[in-house]
């Protein structure tokens, strides 16, 4: 059973304002709709085949012609000179680190002179020099070096003398004329007194 307009409830028909509106002419302007569609340049087309021919290599690609290849591992052990000189670097370090600055003994620092003392430093030294640029040689005294060598006595040549024939014959002496001997080790025992007397005490 179909429902009527008049039958309708009023919020469900269109207003007459609206009506009016719709129905009325309207004065639009004739456009015409244009279809946009972006083709590709050139240069897009040659990278699309480039990718294209790059994918296809890759897949098509034959895993047996390639040749069976061992991967070494190459490590680099320090040498002894390196070894060496690390030790070092850290006996250093460790010697530093456990340094005692208890051991270490007060200094004083000495202070830089004053510019007075300096000047007068100077000036001693300047006056030495003019002294001794003006000393007159003149005033010394001619003196003659005399060379001494004292030569020994009779005396001590003859001590010398007897020193050396006693080393020369000692030196030279024949063993081969020494007789052979045998030591006795002697233990004398103690008498009857003596043990008797060392009993008493």
């Amino acid at each position: 059973m179909s429902t009527t307009v008049k039958d309708l409830p009023k919020d469900l028909l269109i207003a007459d304002g609206l009506k009016g509106e719709l129905l009325k002419e309207h004065k639009l302007k004739p456009t015409e709709a244009t279809e946009k569609n972006l083709l590709p340049t050139a240069e897009d087309v040659q990278q699309e085949k480039t990718h294209q021919n790059i994918l296809t290599g890759i897949a098509g690609f034959n895993s047996d012609s390639l040749k069976p290849t061992e991967t070494m591992e190459k490590i680099v052990l320090p040498g002894e000179d390196d070894i060496k000189t690390e030790k070092t670097i850290q006996g250093v370090l460790q010697g530093v680190a456990g340094f005692e600055s208890e051991n270490l003994k007060t200094v004083k620092t000495r202070e830089p002179a004053s510019p007075s003392s300096v000047m007068q430093a100077e000036l001693a030294r300047d006056s030495s020099l003019s002294a001794v640029s003006d000393f007159d040689r003149a005033n010394l005294k001619k003196a003659e070096t005399a060379e001494k060598n004292s030569l020994p006595s009779t005396e001590a040549i003859a001590q010398e003398m007897e020193h050396i024939k006693f080393k020369d014959g000692i030196e030279s002496y024949d063993k081969s004329k020494l007789s052979h001997t045998e030591t006795m080790e002697k233990n004398i025992l103690p008498t009857k007194e003596v043990i008797a007397l060392e009993k008493s005490q």
